[in-house]
This record gives C-alpha cells, structure tokens and sequence, in this order.
C-alpha cells in the first residue's frame, strides 16, 4: 500500500504507519478471512483512520471478532439455493449445464447433500467428473456413512481418490506452499521424487487447487484446513510421529520434547 518496502518492528509501529498512510485517502479495504479480533485492531482500526467516504469490508467464518470490534453493519452469506446449487455441480460434474439424463438423480442426491455449500459442490463435481454410475453411488454410499456433520469428510472423498504420490503433493502444498510460485514448488517437490508436474494439474482439475494469473499456487481455507487435519490425524497427541510439522507450535513442542529428551539421557 505504502509503494515501497519498508520495515516493521512491532504491530503497533505498523498500524500507525498504516493509518497514516490511509487517513486523508478515500479508500475500498477487503480484509478476508479476519480470524482474530487483533486483526481488526492493527489493519482495520477506527473510522478516523480513514477518508471521508471510504468502504470497509471484512469477510470472517466467526462473528465474534465483528462484535469485538463494534462492527455494526454485518450480513451472513446465505448458501445456494437448489437450482443454483445444481447449475454450479453440472458445471463441474459435467462441463455443460445439464446432467446426463441417467446422472439426474444421483446429481440431485449429491446436492442435496453439500446443502449449497459451492466449495463442496465444486469439489465434489470435479472429482465425480468422467466417472460411471457405479462410482458414483460408492461415493454417495460413502457420504451417507460419515453423515453430513462435518463438511471434512466430503471434500475428503476427492482427497482419497489421489494415489500416493497426488496426496503427498496436496499436503505438502497445503502444509508449506501456498502463496509459492507454482514452477519453484514444483521444482522442490521433483526433488522429493514426486511427479509434480502432472500431480499439480489433477489437483488442479479437481478444484483442489488454483493457479493464479501470475503462477501462485493458491487453495481454498477449508481445502488446506481439511489438509492439516488429515496430518493432525496420523498421530493426534505427539506431533513428532507425524509426517509433517506444518504449525509453529507442533514444531516448537517437537523441539522442546527432544531438548529435554537429550539433557535426560545426559
């Protein structure tokens, strides 16, 4: 924003130069995925931080840090409805917007079970995509049995679909690679003995993943969420057995364990 580097000490140093920066401006601010109330504090602060006219809009899955902030104006994003829910899985499921006629159905009861969630919908309808009728009532029959509690387990579906070396690009791109361009990635992961090139475009094609413009690998907050939690699962309560270490924390309390670990055997 500022049009040069510039560096940063503290969050303190940083608002200030922030809101100096914004005051006399009339300015448009997205602030997507706001997670914490501190977020608000430092990058949205008061409206005297801004010019006289300016727009604010903040996008966040938990009201509360709105609340905190005393952010009045709030609206919840309604999910799809059906016909737009099935216009958005043909278009994946399919390519086209219509169903084969001997896929209506099942389309109709795949829908109905992403309740209009379009992450959901684009997901699945990618993987399902080319796929006959058996498979897809194996994936239907699936659905049914891990209920529909946790959309996790719906998006998992298109994950368990990968081969081995597909899953260990996804999760490496979700621990450690997204915001990366796609070709110096790709490059690291060659290296790993993965075929990188091919695995990132079926990631790709399954709405797994995007590329953007400018070749930045990008996924979606649910997407990488649902792939740290398939890593948390390998071994729940000690970090150290798991394949990777993708939070600050596990890596530190991995650290900590072998720090102490060595002074006992000392």
């Amino acid at each position: 924003m500022l049009g040069r580097e510039i560096d940063v000490w503290d969050f303190d140093e940083g608002a200030t130069k922030i809101r100096r920066f914004l005051r006399p401006r009339k300015v448009l601010l997205v602030l997507d995925d706001v997670n914490h109330s501190d977020q608000l504090d430092y990058l949205a602060g008061k409206e005297d931080w801004y010019g006289f006219g300016s727009v604010v809009i903040i996008t966040t899955r938990d009201a509360h840090p709105l609340v905190k902030h005393g952010v009045v104006r709030r609206s919840e994003v309604q999910v799809l409805n059906t016909d737009e829910a099935l216009q958005l899985f043909f278009q994946h499921a399919f390519r086209k917007g219509y169903p084969e006629q001997s896929y209506r159905d099942l389309s109709n009861q795949v829908v109905k079970y992403a309740k209009g969630l379009p992450l959901a919908l684009k997901v699945l309808g990618s993987f399902l995509h080319g796929r006959d009728i058996p498979a897809w009532e194996s994936a239907l029959a699936k659905l049914r049995k891990v209920g529909d509690a946790e959309i996790f387990e719906a998006l998992k579906i298109s994950y368990d679909g990968l081969d081995d070396h597909e899953k260990n690009i996804f999760l490496d791109i979700a621990c450690f690679h997204i915001g990366y361009n796609k070709h110096k990635v790709m490059q690291l992961l060659d290296t790993c003995v993965f075929a990188a090139t091919i695995g990132i475009d079926v990631l790709a094609k399954r709405s797994l993943l995007t590329i953007s413009d400018a070749g930045i690998l990008e996924m979606h907050d649910l997407l990488r969420e649902m792939g740290l939690e398939i890593v948390r699962r390998e071994s729940p309560d000690e970090p150290g057995k798991r394949s990777r270490l993708c939070l600050e924390d596990d890596v530190i309390r991995v650290l900590e364990k072998n720090r102490v670990r060595n002074f006992l055997q000392q």
